[in-house]
């Protein structure tokens, strides 16, 4: 049913690592994205500065670069255009961090070539420029120099994150990958939207907070339904709040894996079957867009291909969805993994491009605006899910299942 196109190891030794962050912020003031109640409100001036945080890992000719970009989405527009400009060999999983404090990643969609308000529409000129940013950050990380420090995976749980929907359990667990003493990239479950609609200035929101306290990639995991935890009446003073949690949750955290000569690097790509793009029945009334209208627009926002990618580093399995899964679908995620020998596997939103809000059948039937936002139907995350289920399937062909310690 599926082809998974599987990148392993050619020769072997231990992982290695190069880091490095490239400023991704326009000269321009540009409309924010992430909250339409914006009204196409451009970005105010401020000192602040936005992000595309680099990781690359290689061993032997497999080599892999994950970018964290302080961005709401990916399109499928800007994962092709920074693709094309590396080198063949390398695999990319280009993440957004889902900052709603930073110019609207519409205008980067080729396909959103109709005016709505409160969204922004295509520009080419920005679709270049930010790929070129980006892509010239991944290709100076990808010349080194390269690093082999002991590299080892920590968890701990995190209070930062909250139910924002019915039936929602968030996963408090954050997944650290660390080397030298200092965070590589973490994995945590909550929205970027600690700072709200009238906040008009740029920000990585908490994982740009995060990573400037700690550094290293930040990641967004299966937040479909996950907002961050409210610990503070100020959104500025809950980053801080937030922070703090996840600096005192990484001291005390458990060393779950650490990374030996035969941990191996590999990762695994598989489209996912989508259905073509349909409004959910309560997309007019949400956004006020009667029919035919409401096909035109999803069909901007919907594209027509999507895939999951899957990267295996030694002890941690990253599982890349392109849209916002949530907390059950990254559950069944995990506990596929688990039944196939990866004890520690996360599930990575945001990932090489768009899809929606990916819900289960019954998730989508309730309605409510993640469901409106959800383009392909109520079966989108059970194909994903089986997406899913192959890609990390595919992985066990080239990199066998690591063994180590479980979470107390």
């Amino acid at each position: 049913m599926f082809a998974a196109l599987i990148c392993g190891l050619a020769l072997s030794g231990a992982i290695q690592y190069s880091a490095g962050q490239v400023d991704i912020t326009p000269d321009t003031p540009l409309a924010l994205g992430g909250y339409t109640a914006r009204n196409d409100a451009v970005f105010e001036p401020s000192d602040q500065r936005l992000f595309a945080r680099i990781l690359v890992l290689r061993q032997g000719t497999t080599v892999i670069a994950i970018v964290s970009a302080e961005m709401l989405t990916i399109p499928e527009s800007l994962y092709l255009a920074v693709q094309q400009q590396l080198p063949k060999d390398v695999e990319l999983m280009l993440v957004a961090t889902h900052t709603h404090s930073a110019p609207d990643s519409q205008m980067l969609n080729s396909r959103m070539t109709f005016r709505v308000p409160g969204i922004a529409s295509y520009k080419e000129k920005w679709l270049k420029w930010y790929a070129s940013r980006i892509a010239e950050g991944v290709n100076g990380v990808l010349d080194g120099p390269y690093r082999s420090d002991p590299i080892s995976v920590l968890v701990a749980d995190v209070d930062a994150n909250r139910a924002r929907r019915e039936g929602a359990v968030p996963d408090k667990a954050a997944t650290w990958l660390m080397a030298d003493g200092r965070p590589l990239l973490t994995v945590f479950s909550a929205h970027a939207t600690v700072l709200d609609e009238s906040f008009l200035k740029l920000s990585g929101d908490w994982p740009g907070a995060l990573s400037e306290a700690s550094g290293g990639l930040v990641l967004p995991g299966a937040i479909g339904d996950v907002s961050p935890a409210q610990l503070a009446e100020s959104g500025v003073e809950n980053l801080e709040r937030l922070v703090g949690n996840f600096q005192e949750a990484r001291i005390k955290a458990q060393v779950v894996h650490v990374m030996s000569g035969t941990s191996k690097l590999a990762v695994s790509r598989v489209p996912i079957e989508l259905d073509s793009s349909t409004p959910h029945p309560d997309f007019a009334e949400e956004f006020g867009a009667p029919s035919p209208l409401d096909q035109v627009l999803v069909s901007r926002f919907a594209p027509e291909e999507a895939e999951v990618v899957a990267v295996s580093i030694g002890g941690l399995l990253l599982v890349g969805i392109p849209g916002e899964p949530t907390s059950s679908l990254g559950r069944k995620v995990q506990v596929f993994a688990q039944s196939l020998g990866f004890p520690h596997c996360v599930v990575v939103s945001h990932v090489n491009g768009w899809i929606g809000y990916v819900l289960e059948p019954e998730d989508y039937d309730r309605g409510g605006y993640e469901a409106t936002m959800s383009f392909h139907g109520r079966e989108t995350g059970l194909r994903v899910l089986e997406s899913a289920k192959a890609c990390v399937t595919a992985l066990t062909r080239v990199a066998a299942p690591a063994t180590f310690g479980k979470r107390g």
